[in-house]
């Protein structure tokens, strides 16, 4: 579970620094630099007094505090309007730009910012706004698992449009992989596997045999768990009398076992006369960890959700050639969710404000192709469910389909246009260029090959990753 920004660190009283100066010393840290904009964006317009040098008089200034973070504008006496970079120190008047001098305008942004501290002052006690840039930059060493090392080969698709188009049309032989499978990600997961046909008890009896299962029989729906175990559970849309049912994992890691495990049980299933047919679904659960109440990830994770859909979509007809006649039921297109929750202004300083806007965003609909309804609810697991796959009982489809739903959480977590100097993280110039894609996800059409292979370098880092998915694809036409 994430950590409440405000319950991590110490909240006492400090010094009297300045905000620009404190936030000079985050400058390149998007996400720091957003949370302390949007306590200055609050104050609306300012009114400031500042010594005009050529007219050696008081003039009003009126400043303004920008959506991008670390930008003001500031309106001057004679009407015209300049914008100030607060975090840089930069103006775009001619006395700036021309001589390279600290200008006006830069000091009225300075002295705005010091009202809006002084407002919100109380006894001895800073404002939230000089703390936050000591919370911010603690939460983000502390949950910085955008360090985790991962492999990135660089390799980009884009860049090599007629192998894309060759192995898009005849397909990929890509292996079955049991180590370092998601890159060395630490995000959780968790896998349903829904089923037709088939003795179900004798399934569940011969996964117990062999430590997978809890049960020796097949379960009620939503029957209790046992940490560690697999349960084959009922479920009114797939069983039938003793026949079908839902195969539901614990919570899993990227270890050999993982992916052993679910090979077996994809062969113990069919061996007892398991199938796939058009009610089947195979949902995946990522934890939520990648997230965290950090804003930029959650836009980031928005626009991915938003501008590749359709590629989803696609990828999620595994085996099948197409996704599932009945998906706009089970797995209701979540893109106008998603444009809303990219749009939406957000404020994340807790687990709590997490759960507000995945309730906003989801309208507690569990029946999206992305389901956020879990992250809504206390006391449910806190994952993001990926609704949108058929079902498989082919181990390489739902390893890619894991790929696929932890390669769009890490994308999120990872995908950043600026370096974050506060920790010395360097931001490497392939991340950025995923980035820069992220901000700007629907400049391609929505149902082209060129979509898929924007997706494909976006989510993937490695070249071994993106075939992996790119093999699905060819399997696959558009919804």
């Amino acid at each position: 579970m994430p950590k409440g920004r405000r319950n991590s660190i110490a909240t006492g009283g400090g010094g009297g620094s300045s905000i620009s100066a404190a936030a000079t010393n985050f400058q390149g840290s998007d996400n720091t630099a957003e949370q302390i904009n949007e306590r200055l964006r609050e104050a609306e317009t300012v009114r400031v007094q500042i010594n005009s040098r050529s007219r050696n008089q008081l003039e009003d200034l009126e400043v303004t505090f920008s959506d991008t973070p670390g930008m003001a504008h500031v309106r001057s006496g004679s009407g015209n309007t300049y914008s100030v970079d607060h975090i840089n120190g930069g103006c775009t008047c001619m006395h700036h730009t021309m001589r390279e001098e600290r200008c006006r305008h830069m000091d009225a942004v300075d002295m705005a910012m010091g009202q809006v501290i002084d407002r919100q002052r109380t006894g001895n006690n800073i404002n939230a706004i000089e703390n936050l840039v000591e919370s911010d930059t603690i939460e983000e060493i502390n949950r910085n698992e955008i360090m985790v090392d991962q492999e990135d080969d660089e390799f980009f698709y884009l860049d090599n449009e007629e192998e894309f188009e060759r192995k898009l049309r005849d397909g990929v032989n890509v292996p079955y992989e049991y180590e370092n499978v998601l890159n060395g990600s630490d995000v959780t997961f968790g896998i349903e596997l829904e089923f037709v046909g088939g003795d179900a008890d004798a399934i569940a009896r011969d996964l117990y045999r062999e430590g997978i299962c809890a049960f020796d029989h097949r379960v009620s729906y939503h029957a209790r768990s046992v940490e560690g175990k697999w349960k084959l559970e009922r479920d009114g849309s797939v069983s039938n009398g003793s026949h079908g049912g839902e195969l539901v994992s614990p919570v899993l890691k990227d270890t050999p076992e993982t992916w052993e495990n679910i090979e077996k049980i994809c062969k113990i299933a069919k061996r007892h006369g398991a199938r796939i047919d058009d009610r089947c679904g195979g949902h995946v659960h990522i934890g939520m960890e990648p997230l965290d109440t950090a804003r930029q990830r959650w836009r980031r994770f928005f626009n991915v959700m938003s501008g590749y859909e359709e590629c989803i979509y696609r990828a999620a007809g595994g085996d099948e050639g197409q996704i599932r006649s009945g998906h706009r039921h089970y797995a209701e297109s979540f893109q106008h969710r998603a444009d809303y929750g990219s749009s939406r202004r957000i404020r994340l300083e807790s687990i709590d404000d997490v759960r507000d806007l995945a309730e906003d965003v989801s309208q507690r609909n569990r029946y999206y192709a992305l389901n956020l309804k879990n992250v809504a609810e206390m006391g449910k697991p806190d994952t993001v469910e990926f609704r949108y796959f058929n079902g498989s009982l082919n181990a390489k489809q739902i390893q890619a389909n894991v790929k696929l739903s932890a390669g769009v959480m890490m994308a999120a977590r990872k995908c950043r246009t600026k370096n974050i100097n506060s920790i010395g993280y360097e931001v490497s110039d392939a991340f950025k260029r995923r980035g820069k894609l992220l901000k700007n996800p629907n400049n391609t059409a929505s149902r082209s090959n060129k979509k898929i292979a924007e997706f494909l370098d976006v989510i993937c880092t490695r070249k071994r990753d993106k075939d992996a998915l790119l093999n699905v694809f060819a399997k696959n036409i558009w919804r």
